[in-house]
């Protein structure tokens, strides 16, 4: 046996040592990051001949001008086969390429790119323009910043980490002043973010089991005007963006760890509050992404 296993690891090493590798032509590496999402959308958009669609990364590089005409551009070898109503895990091994960066005046480098849906036709693994874009993920997009950005320059409207981030729409691209938003300083007593099946778990807060979104096993928040008055000191306030009248407080948060709670739950580098926002919704609806990440201006209708 002992002569075996000896043959056996100088084989091993001839092969090794002539270039060959040990593993199947389908190991890619270690990737940088990786997407977990689902397709969906309403029946009328689903060809149940053709189930599957093509899931690419678009690296948007024009729509931080408000209501400008985007114009994505695709990241090559990272699109994946994927169906509706079926989740998919989306492995990025390769980082974006200077044409899908846009660089600040300081030098600093980032990305913001939607998942974006397509009939690969021609079976080619990326998309032509005869391809029209047919869905895309209108509720988040990934970033990847090269460098970490003061508030002046990142997407979101503030300071941003170097790293991949997922993050939740709209995106309050810079602004020229600050939001009007209530002042939350109480001690309130609510265990903000832990999960819950009823308010009575929440101390004075609620058990919010769905909002823009579902929020699995519950999360105990405080609701925006708070019955008794009480907005606690160092949370952050999510709003509805289909209902600025519907709003909640949720556990502050600068990275993930703090939140406590696994996927999809994460620190949302948008509001700097945990949320289930890791997960990206592939909406089938016709027309791909919208026209721009940012939030529209006060009183403007948001982009179609």
């Amino acid at each position: 046996m002992a002569l075996v296993r000896g043959l056996a690891g100088v084989l091993a090493g001839v092969m090794l040592s002539c270039g060959d590798s040990i593993v199947d032509g389908t190991y890619s590496g270690t990737p940088r990051f990786i997407v977990n999402g689902s397709v969906g959308g309403t029946s009328e958009y689903v060809d149940p001949e053709h189930p599957g669609v093509r899931i690419g990364v678009f690296w948007s590089v024009k729509a931080k001008e408000q209501g400008a005409d985007d114009i994505l551009v695709e990241q090559p070898a990272a699109a994946i086969r994927a169906e509706y109503y079926r989740p998919f895990e989306l492995k990025l091994f390769d980082e974006p390429g200077a044409q899908h960066l846009v660089t600040t005046p300081a030098g600093a480098r980032y990305g913001v790119a939607w998942l974006a849906a397509y009939q690969d036709a021609n079976g080619n693994g990326r998309r032509d323009e005869a391809e029209p874009l047919i869905g895309g993920s209108s509720g988040r997009v990934l970033i990847r910043a090269l460098d970490a950005l003061p508030a002046r320059d990142s997407p979101t409207g503030a300071a941003l980490a170097s790293g991949w981030h997922i993050v939740a729409l709209p995106l309050d691209c810079p602004r020229s002043g600050p939001r009007t938003q209530p002042v939350a300083d109480g001690e309130c007593g609510v265990p903000l973010g832990l999960p819950c099946k009823s308010d009575a778990e929440c101390g004075g807060g609620v058990c919010v089991h769905d909002f823009i979104g579902p929020w699995p096993t519950g999360a105990c928040l405080i609701a925006e005007p708070p019955p008794n008055g009480c907005r606690q000191r160092g949370s952050v306030l999510l709003r509805d963006p289909s209902d600025s009248t519907k709003a909640y407080w949720l556990k502050a948060c600068t990275v993930s760890e703090e939140c406590g709670r696994g996927p999809p739950y994460q620190c949302d580098q948008q509001i700097r509050g945990c949320r289930p926002s890791s997960g990206v919704q592939v909406d089938m609806n016709d027309r791909g992404p919208p026209r721009s990440y940012c939030r529209p201006p006060e009183g403007a209708p948001p982009p179609p």
